[in-house]
């Protein structure tokens, strides 16, 4: 990874927010993945905030997650790298800071004290060899069940609290000729309600060990194999218009009431608000069903290519600091539908769904991670998610054939 001195950094940081004009000249170009109107909103305000400080934003907008990703390795392969990035931290980040493509941003993390602020397995996902080499800017939970209440009035049901329950529900609502799950047919999405499933079968412990060892015992264990019979008992609660739908398309279903569930991480807030609804109101949150109660965390963070210039560097380190100043964190979660990275930040004007997951990750014990900041490889990674999407949509495959195709795929990645 390609660095410079910690002082070295904070001092042209500092010094180059003395004049105005030199402000101006920390220009930083910002790839992302944020397209839809609740993403776009909730940049704005960390974009407001950095031109604010003298800060020359230049936008740079790309759809999905996976070009996006692939379009901020080929500029810095091709060394044309853009100053700030939004990247999945973990270990596909981690291999680009093996290649020295990364620059770090401990002068600020250190002034702000990132690492007693941030919970610590966050704080662990965001370094690399004891540097940050990204900002997490938000703490998403993807355990979430959203529900639209009148739909489950319609059908006379109560929030199901275990799988079993969610299934009894889901047949009364295909009775009430509403579809059960409104869900977007892509792989990571359909990985999401795997997750959901495999923590409320397993446990948070049988989660975590799961994917931290990736232990061929567990992949081939009586429990796997419940999660992907409970898995494949939702298979006939989704519409046939599922695949290749978007996630905010799904949300919408369940705002207008043409889903009664819909299985995502927090963000799907951003499109309840921005659709005028309140979180918690008409439609609900909860977690999705579980045994013991977790939270499945992810992280948007932006990371900082290695750039020479002290403008460029100045650029990224007021970026840095600007991402995690708290009415920054307050303003820009609100939109986004997250909570806060910093765990200190004030949440009585937040939303009561919100309010939930700040209280919940009090307790360290209730955090867990999304299968990438478990530190996974990409290669795992992309098996787990073809091996569950083959599985989800394949109408001849058994849960068993299901359950041995994972551990295969996983076995042969690792």
């Amino acid at each position: 990874m390609k660095k410079f001195s910690k002082v070295a950094a904070l001092a042209t940081f500092l010094s180059a927010g003395v004049s105005a004009g030199a402000l101006h000249a920390q220009t930083a170009e910002v790839l992302h993945w944020w397209t839809s109107g609740s993403e776009q909103a909730a940049l704005a305000e960390i974009r407001v905030a950095f031109e604010a400080q003298g800060g020359k934003w230049v936008d740079t907008p790309i759809a999905g997650g996976g070009n996006a990703r692939a379009a901020a390795v080929n500029r810095m392969l091709g060394g044309d790298p853009a100053t700030v990035f939004q990247f999945s931290i973990g270990q596909q980040l981690r291999e680009l800071a093996d290649q020295g493509l990364l620059a770090d941003v401990n002068a600020v993390a250190e002034e702000e004290n990132w690492d007693e602020k941030l919970p610590p397995l966050i704080v662990q996902a965001a370094k690399y060899d004891g540097d940050y080499i990204a900002a997490p800017i938000n703490i998403h939970g993807e355990n979430w069940m959203f529900y639209n209440k009148e739909a489950l009035e319609k059908a006379g049901i109560e929030v199901p609290k275990s799988w079993p329950e969610f299934i009894d529900a889901a047949k009364k609502l295909e009775d009430a000729g509403i579809v059960p799950i409104g869900l977007g047919g892509q792989p990571w999405q359909e990985r999401i309600l795997f997750n959901s499933v495999l923590l409320g079968v397993g446990g948070r412990e049988f989660y975590a060990q799961l994917y931290s060892t990736l232990d061929d015992e567990l992949l081939a264990s009586d429990t796997m194999r419940k999660v992907f019979e409970t898995f494949a008992a939702l298979k006939p609660f989704v519409d046939e218009a599922s695949p290749g739908r978007n996630w905010n398309e799904a949300t919408n279903m369940v705002i207008r009431g043409d889903a009664a569930f819909q299985f995502m991480g927090d963000w799907a807030k951003g499109e309840i608000i921005a659709a005028g609804v309140e979180p918690g109101t008409t439609v609900g949150c909860a977690f999705a069903p579980a045994v013991d109660t977790a939270y499945i965390m992810t992280v948007d963070a932006f990371a900082f290519s290695a750039m020479d210039g002290d403008e460029a560097q100045a650029a990224q380190q007021k970026m840095a600091q600007v991402m995690l100043e708290p009415d920054v964190q307050i303003a820009f979660n609100k939109k986004k539908g997250s909570i806060p990275a910093l765990l200190d930040v004030p949440g009585d004007s937040f939303d009561a769904c919100a309010q939930k997951a700040m209280t919940t990750l009090q307790d360290k014990e209730t955090h867990l991670v999304s299968t990438g900041l478990f530190g996974v490889p990409s290669a795992v990674s992309g098996a787990i998610d073809d091996s569950i999407s083959n599985f989800w949509n394949s109408a001849d495959m058994s849960p068993e054939q299901g359950q041995e195709e994972f551990r295969q795929a996983i076995s042969y990645a690792k």
